[in-house]
């Protein structure tokens, strides 16, 4: 790879001859998808959602069909009252994350954010997009329910990949010059 200097407008800026850096493509699917087949998928995914659940979508870009959503639920036998808030795009794993939870979670990827199966769980084990997103919420209500009860007996319902003490958020002190 090589990597030369030139000069635009009075600045000099690095250019390089690797064809990835010179002919950027967008972030999300490699094929274009029409607007039409976006906003089909986006109804695949909800289907049903607002028939068992209040909703909220607060973020939608649909070219790099990415979707944020807001839901608030009520865990069954315990009352509690949560919004999940469920982040979805073409690049990464779906987020979870339990908003207004306090306290340690057994099973959490940290700041809240739901770990409800194992990254190398086989694919029936975990969600996908075909499922949609009425069953993502399903699975986190039930997941809030086990974090609950676990809280309340020390004993987890259902199987698990590891078995360490609750994740505690640690934040740094602050250092604060005099």
């Amino acid at each position: 790879m090589e990597v030369a200097l030139s000069s635009q407008a009075g600045h000099t800026v690095a250019t390089t001859s690797r064809p990835s850096a010179r002919w950027r493509r967008p972030l999300g699917p490699h094929k274009p998808v029409e607007l039409a087949e976006r906003v089909h998928r986006l109804a695949r995914l909800e289907e049903g959602l607002g028939d068992h659940y209040a909703f909220e979508r607060v973020s939608t870009n649909f070219r790099l069909q990415a979707y944020v959503w807001l839901v608030p639920v009520t865990v069954p036998a315990y009352d509690e009252r949560y919004v999940l808030r469920i982040e979805l795009d073409e690049r990464r794993a779906v987020q979870v994350t339990a908003e207004g939870w306090h306290g340690p979670m057994r099973h959490t990827f940290g700041a809240n954010r739901l770990c409800m199966w194992f990254p190398k769980d086989p694919p029936n084990r975990q969600w996908n997009r075909a499922d949609g997103v009425l069953k993502l919420v399903d699975t986190a209500v039930a997941h809030l329910f086990k974090e609950l009860y676990f809280r309340e007996t020390g004993e987890w319902l259902g199987e698990e990949v590891h078995r360490d003490v609750p994740k505690i958020e640690q934040r740094a002190p602050l250092n604060r010059a005099a």
